[in-house]
């Protein structure tokens, strides 16, 4: 397979060496490469340069012209004249990662595309990489977003430009690659990708004191041309009808983000700007909009309205405002912008933008409060105005989200005394709301299935429009596992949290055998003294009943304290007042049935006689005298 690479050089003589150097230690070999260099009439030593090169490598031919004022001509005449299976258009200012054609050459014989794009690396600027990221390794036109990515600096199989006479537009030189490239994208039977290797270095023209003859003040009529010319390229594109609109739609989505964007934040002239925007509306009536119309986002339909109209202002009012949070007001259950032209038409002609407004939310702090459980967190909307919002926690079993609890949650109540990190792609934490909720451990205990995993949601309600989101929580905030008892059930369920793949929390309730050892008991004439000891984890609700029964009629309700320790157990203290006869019977049980709650577990006694006041007088005296 060879390869044709077209370079086209004004004033690069700066940049020429290192590009064609990159080209030339290309490691398919030199044997396999056709490089045209076409000289668009540089001033500067540029044509000496590539004269220099041409003398040393067999592979490289060299034109040079008059200038042209655009790489169009030049790579126009590289097409005319190349002889490669595949062409490369690479400028005179970047260069090529040194396996780049080899790369592309495996995905040419893997996928037989007719375009392959190698991933891009800037050199003190930005490249494109939304394409990577959104497609598989081989993909379609036709429903992409290829369009956003229109420079020419990719692999064409040569064919494909010869066979539908594609070329580049001569007579301007802004945007020239589009009415191009949407052609090429349009015919191809498939566009590849190399996304693990930096195939192309685009370079920043000032970092190497390139100097463009064409760089003039951008004009109105210079900005419409390159759109109004690939419109036309599209209209003259030999394809049934459906995927033609396929393709108008796919390039207004592009127009209505990229160009509309540099027409409203670029430093036009004000008569500039009244030309774009007029002809913007001229053209979307010239290619029937409505046609592909319902294929547009709730955004892009009403920029699109807004242009129809006429409506420049209130296109600019719009476009500032959906960049800020709380832009947004709900109206019926449907969400629309606030400026007062983009509200009107998006109520009249139903345009809701429920689904443009994210909601995000994330925990900060778990903690258990005897037998409740402290949830912190906040929470943000990206467009709506969420200052009235009403906040609720919902818990629910995986899978069974109709069956769970729903918990208020409250709004600005703790004040934080250290800044909450927040990532976030959309707004900036003096933007969030903060949020607390109780959760009374007993209510999770209706879930008494083994193994249970109950999600956490946040659900957010403004007036009658409602949006939830699956909590997310940094480990740092999972709770340490404890084991509690239901009023309800005769099982201790252990609780836990754990975090998904996704990064949300989740609960998770287990039945598990509960642990009681040292059970032991002190006595004297009229009372009974005696401790045992649990796992720490062991939670006692205030409202489970403690019990001790050694029989029938031998049953005692003592109060339990509980002793924290620094390992993996607690002491459990208590006393009871017990007659002399009562006592006789007592010290004959070698078991005790200890009841917490519905929960029943029979354990071996072991008794510590307490000495009598005589005994315990005759050993103080006996140390004293020792």
């Amino acid at each position: 397979m060879k390869f044709s690479v077209a370079i086209p050089v004004y004033n690069d003589q700066n940049s020429i060496k290192i590009c064609l150097d990159s080209v030339l230690n290309q490691t398919i070999g030199q044997d396999r490469l056709e490089i045209i260099c076409v000289n668009d009439g540089s001033t500067d030593e540029s044509g000496a340069i590539l004269d220099e090169y041409m003398s040393k490598y067999p592979c490289i031919k060299v034109i040079h012209q008059e200038n042209s004022g655009a790489p169009g001509r030049p790579r126009n005449k590289a097409i005319d004249i190349a002889t490669g299976d595949y062409i490369y258009f690479v400028d005179g200012d970047d260069y090529l990662g040194i396996e780049a054609l080899e790369r592309m050459e495996e995905k040419i014989l893997e996928y037989q595309s007719d375009i392959v794009i190698g991933r891009y690396e800037g050199i003190n600027r930005g490249v494109p990489v939304s394409i990577f990221k959104r497609n598989p390794d081989c993909f379609s036109f036709f429903g992409s977003n290829a369009l956003f990515t229109t420079s020419a600096q990719k692999l064409f199989k040569l064919d494909l430009l010869k066979k539908h006479n594609i070329r580049f537009p001569e007579h301007f030189s802004l945007g020239e690659d589009q009415p191009f490239i949407i052609q090429a994208y349009a015919y191809s039977n498939s566009i590849a990708l190399v996304k693990d290797y930096e195939c192309y270095y685009l370079t920043n023209h000032q970092t190497v004191g390139r100097v463009q003859l064409t760089k003039k003040p951008l004009s109105g009529k210079l900005f419409m041309l390159r759109i109004e010319e690939t419109l036309a390229a599209i209209e003259a594109l030999e394809l049934d009808k459906d995927k033609k609109l396929m393709v108008f739609h796919q390039y207004w989505e592009r127009v209505l983000d990229v160009e509309l964007s540099a027409l409203i934040s670029r430093s036009f002239l004000v008569e500039d700007k009244l030309y774009i925007f007029n002809t913007f509306k001229k053209v979307l009536d010239k290619y029937h909009y409505l046609d592909y119309y319902s294929q547009f986002s709730s955004r892009q339909k009403l920029l699109i309205r807004l242009i129809d109209k006429g409506k420049m202002e209130d296109l600019i009012a719009f476009w500032y405002a959906e960049k800020h949070t709380g832009n947004m007001v709900v109206f019926h259950g449907q969400v629309y912008p606030k400026p007062k032209m983009a509200y009107e038409l998006a109520l009249n002609e139903s345009i809701s933008f429920h689904r443009l407004n994210k909601f995000e939310g994330e925990i900060t702090r778990l903690e258990r409060l005897e037998n409740t459980l402290l949830l912190e967190g906040f929470c943000y909307h990206s467009h709506v105005d969420s200052s009235n919002e009403n906040l609720f926690i919902e818990i629910s079993l995986r899978g069974q989200q109709e069956e769970g609890i729903t918990l208020p949650a409250f709004r600005n109540i703790y004040e934080k005394h250290h800044p909450i990190e927040i990532e976030s792609h959309y707004l900036k934490k003096e933007r969030v709301t903060y949020f607390h909720t109780f959760i009374p451990i007993q209510s999770l205990f209706r879930f008494n299935q083994e193994g249970d995993i109950l999600d956490v949601r946040l659900i957010s309600k403004i007036e009658d429009y409602t949006k939830s989101v699956r909590l997310r929580a940094k480990p740092t905030v999972l709770l340490k596992e404890s084991l509690f008892i239901s009023k309800e059930h005769t099982e201790w369920t252990l609780l836990s949290t754990y975090l998904t793949k996704w990064g949300n929390l989740s609960f998770v309730l287990k039945t598990q055998e509960l642990d009681i050892q040292n059970f032991s008991l002190s006595y004297n004439d009229s009372e009974v003294k005696g401790y045992f000891s649990l796992p720490s984890s062991v939670s006692l609700d205030e409202s489970s009943r403690f019990q001790l029964i050694f029989s029938k009629f031998l049953t005692y309700e003592p109060e339990v304290i509980l002793q924290k320790s620094s390992g993996s157990e607690q002491l459990c203290h208590f006393r009871f007042a017990v007659s002399k006869s009562d006592l006789k019977q007592l010290r004959q049980k070698k078991n005790v049935e200890i009841a917490i709650g519905h929960y029943k577990k029979r354990v071996p006694v072991y008794y510590k006689e307490r000495p009598s006041i005589i005994k315990r007088v005759l050993n103080k005296l006996r140390r004293l005298f020792i």
